[in-house]
């Protein structure tokens, strides 16, 4: 075994700087493809959690800015005409309590359903609450927590008193354009100092969320539809979906995508062209060891053996130096990174498998060109 390594390094030493340039190279492109896939990931779960706290099959319709503010007639008319395909509600905003350190805004009783919501404690607005205008609220978990609020507890909302009836676990942003720490009352409650004629009945921003097996395409059709019937097009309205929230994410990862991976690619490219070179040159030049080894009762098998054994150490190297690279480089530096980064197992294995793929194809053309050099032919040459 320790003839087996030693004649690893001395092959390597022979060629040493083509050697060094085909580490580096594939240690560069391994670099920057750790670093593109573990940005990718944090990326791809992070548009997963942001998906998860909206709903797969939420819809935000909100009026442009400029336009008049819708009433509560349009909430009536898509729950008519939408029926059991959809939960429909719709949400007011309102002036922000004195001294407080959390938004408020209106709602009814269908505002947990339109949001996919889970209750965590206590129950959601219901239709009592809206009819008898009850001075009940329903608050986030995380603020609960905070305040340290429970289920039938008198919390003050600004300098009004209203009973603490459940808490809503979100994941994230309430309703797009609302504070994640927003609690909500019942819609049909003068509060927090508003004069109950200012913006009776109009609403900030109307939720949608499909029902059963009504897909959320088809969900968008028919409000598009129904937003034709009440007078409105699409330049009157800002949309919001699942889609439309993860633009961004999207961006991102094509730009990662692009910048990242041609320069893994280049990288790649590089090491694998001098790795190739340099083994098919060590062939030429080592043809007289060659058939002193064949002369020496050496088999095929062997001497190519040999062969794909020096690009597997180079391989393995250059993997190593661009994993550890790159594990240092975001973990030690995470804070000044630009972009979330997540070391999963596929920003592990993946560079891996890629460098042991690289040395394959690279070391098998010249492994059996050196396994079928005839000893008499080498020695003869030499």
């Amino acid at each position: 075994m320790n003839v087996f390594w030693a004649d690893i390094w001395t092959g390597l030493r022979t060629g040493s700087a083509r050697a060094l340039l085909a580490l580096v190279s594939l240690a560069l492109g391994l670099f920057a493809m750790t670093i593109l896939l573990a940005t990718l990931d944090a990326l791809q779960r992070q548009a997963d959690r942001l998906v998860q706290a909206f709903g797969a099959g939420a819809i935000v319709l909100r009026p442009e800015a400029g336009q008049a503010p819708w009433g509560r007639t349009m909430v009536e008319y898509f729950r008519a005409n939408l029926g059991a395909d959809a939960a429909v509600s719709g949400v007011r905003t309102l002036p922000p309590p004195a001294g407080a350190d959390f938004a408020v805004a209106a709602g009814d009783d269908q505002l947990a359903r339109a949001r996919g919501w889970r209750i965590v404690a206590g129950r959601a607005l219901d239709g009592w609450d809206l009819r008898h205008a009850a001075r009940v609220a329903l608050a986030p978990a995380g603020l609960c927590q905070r305040k340290n609020w429970r289920e039938g507890d008198l919390v003050l909302l600004g300098h009004e008193p209203f009973r603490l009836v459940g808490c809503y676990e979100a994941g994230g942003e309430p309703v797009p354009g609302f504070a994640p720490d927003t609690v909500f009352i019942p819609a049909t409650v003068a509060a927090l100092g508003a004069d109950p004629r200012d913006e009776r009945g109009d609403i900030s921003a109307l939720l949608l969320s499909a029902a059963g097996t009504t897909a959320p395409e088809e969900l968008q059709r028919r409000a598009r539809g129904l937003l034709c019937g009440f007078g409105l097009d699409d330049d009157a309205v800002e949309w919001i979906t699942p889609d439309t929230l993860l633009r961004g994410v999207r961006r991102w990862q094509r730009a990662v995508g692009w910048v990242a991976g041609s320069s893994a690619a280049l990288g790649l490219l590089l090491g694998a062209v001098s790795l190739a070179g340099m083994l098919l040159t060590g062939v030429r030049e080592r043809v007289a060891e060659i058939g002193l080894r064949r002369a020496l009762g050496a088999r095929p098998h062997e001497i190519a053996l040999l062969f794909v054994a020096e690009a597997a150490v180079l391989g393995l190297g250059a993997a190593l130096l661009g994993l550890l690279g790159a594990g240092a480089v975001l973990l030690g530096q995470g804070a000044r990174f630009p972009l979330p980064f997540h070391f999963g197992v596929g920003a592990w294995l993946i560079p891996l498998v890629l460098a042991g793929g690289i040395v394959i194809l690279c070391s098998l053309g010249p492994a059996w060109q050196a396994a079928r050099l005839p000893p008499a032919e080498a020695l003869r040459n030499e």
